[in-house]
């Protein structure tokens, strides 16, 4: 069951500088990898964020375990603003906020053995004696469904799933209240992805555990979630429960993405209307006016280049329950699409260009 807000993110913002010059450099622009956003998540539950690669779900994951220096905004967790922690605080926040991250080769350093991987975060916090430390990491190894004999054992000597229960045994050496999982099981057998998703839902009820979980499928986030944000370009372009958000998608990019997850009845997938988005994301270096998503947007209309729509909801949230907002001028009025105006859109080249 969720408890208090562990985790509040407001108008988070992270820009790289783009530079020009060989030896007198000056800043000729900015990439804005994530662009202001806002979310909250409670104790217990799991936030799921989805959008296309490129739309700043990872960069938003660095910056709030503090791998990457956020830009603005602030970053409240356990009630403490994080954003600017340096030393010696931020170094004890993080024991409580661990990140488990997507590639599980890369991720664990080839020259190290298994005992001496989760160990690592053991020895930085000073946990004990040798002997602690060992037991430690028997139990941890159990806990995510590895043997003994894996103790001494090298990262290359395991397979692609085995390389990802390390990872989270060593995110889950010190006891934190919040993991942040960056795709945990994108590079990983859809077999084996079961597994690993099994394997974090036990430890989230065994030890009320608090996850931020970002995957590119959607399937995936829906099993998992218990709230959804759909981000597009550095932005949340919809937000709401798990439910409200995949029955009743408004943002036509989120009913983009839905509509393009593969039907596993063939009879379903003949009758499934798709919306086709036409051209690439744009660059973060110069987004669309506006709203960012009118580009490839095929409900867009003169509005949407001069007024940028914010995150509200309407009166039909009231039926669908509290938080579904959406960041559009002209939402999705139904779904599944059904209605042929709906579908026409869906399919026709953009308005308004």
């Amino acid at each position: 069951m969720s408890g208090d807000v562990i985790l509040k993110v407001s108008n988070l913002a992270k820009h790289f500088p783009v530079t020009r010059g060989a030896i007198f450099r000056r800043e000729v622009g900015r990439l804005r990898a994530v662009d202001g956003v806002s979310f909250e998540i409670r104790e217990g539950e799991t936030l799921g964020l989805v959008g296309e690669s490129g739309c700043g779900k990872s960069t938003l994951a660095k910056c709030v375990v503090r791998l990457l220096e956020p830009t603005s905004g602030s970053i409240i967790f356990q009630g403490q603003d994080i954003s600017k922690l340096k030393g010696r605080a931020l170094r004890e926040m993080r024991r409580n906020l661990m990140m488990i991250f997507q590639d599980p080769i890369s991720s664990l350093d080839p020259r190290m053995r298994v005992n001496q991987i989760i160990s690592e975060p053991l020895d930085i916090y000073n946990y004990g004696t040798a002997a602690v430390k060992r037991a430690r990491v028997h139990e941890l190894l159990e806990l995510v469904g590895l043997r003994s004999e894996h103790f001494n054992r090298f990262p290359h000597e395991f397979s692609g799933g085995q390389r990802q229960r390390i990872g989270i045994a060593r995110a889950l050496a010190l006891d934190p209240k919040m993991i942040v999982c960056d795709e945990p099981v994108s590079a990983l057998d859809v077999s084996v992805q079961a597994q690993v998703l099994n394997l974090l839902a036990d430890l989230q009820a065994e030890f009320g555990l608090t996850y931020l979980f970002i995957a590119h499928d959607l399937d995936v986030v829906r099993r998992v979630s218990t709230n959804v944000q759909v981000m597009y370009l550095g932005d949340v372009v919809e937000r709401g429960t798990r439910d409200e958000l995949y029955d009743s998608p408004r943002h036509p990019y989120s009913a983009a993405l839905l509509s393009a997850r593969p039907e596993a009845d063939p009879r379903a997938a003949r009758t499934k209307t798709r919306i086709l988005l036409e051209g690439d994301v744009p660059s973060p270096l110069d987004p669309p006016s506006a709203c960012r998503f009118r580009t490839r947007c095929p409900r867009a209309q003169e509005l949407c280049s001069q007024v940028t729509p914010e995150l509200s909801g309407s009166p039909e949230t009231v039926a669908l329950g509290e938080g579904h907002e959406w960041a559009c001028h002209f939402p999705v009025a139904q779904w599944p699409l059904a209605t042929p105006e709906d579908i026409r859109l869906a399919n026709s080249s953009k308005l308004g260009r």
